[in-house]
């Protein structure tokens, strides 16, 4: 066989492996580290470390505001401040920052903002508060996840 018709299909496929490297690398490993507790290091730089941190006290925020409205039997309260959190959260993070986050992190911080929608779309269609109380349970238990598995550490430079 020529030498030259093998050289497109090696190139080609060289070309793939870089590009599913990267896919690899981007989507499902993100730029971490293991910390000495054993948990994920996120490695960030400052401006997106600030960034991950203001959407979780957001979320946290939310939460209270969800508690409050459930407590006082304020559905309208509680679409208010779950619908703040839900997907639409989510479409103003920078792509780079995405990159930078491990795949089981993005699925926790998806199924959380997605969870809240859920929350939101119950209150509106009036379900019980005791339902909208046993969602929020299992949103926390997204959160306690999240935060025993990844860290956030401040980088030197």
């Amino acid at each position: 066989m020529c030498q030259c018709k093998r050289t497109p299909w090696v190139i080609v496929a060289v070309l793939l492996t870089i590009i599913i490297g990267f896919a690899v690398k981007f989507i499902v490993l993100g730029s971490t580290t293991v910390a000495e507790d054993g948990r994920t290091q996120v490695l960030l730089n400052i401006n997106e470390r600030a960034q991950v941190l203001g959407e979780m006290r957001q979320l946290l925020a939310s939460t209270q505001q969800v508690v409050e409205g459930l407590s006082e039997q304020d559905l309208k309260k509680v679409v208010e401040a779950a619908s703040k959190v839900g997907m639409q959260a989510t479409s103003t993070m920078d792509v780079t920052l995405k990159a930078k986050l491990p795949l089981d992190f993005k699925k926790l911080g998806f199924a959380t903002h997605q969870a809240f929608d859920d929350i939101a779309n119950m209150a509106k269609n009036g379900q019980s508060v005791q339902a909208i109380q046993a969602k929020l349970a299992r949103i926390m238990n997204q959160c306690v996840a999240c935060h025993a598995s990844f860290q956030l550490p401040v980088l030197k430079l």
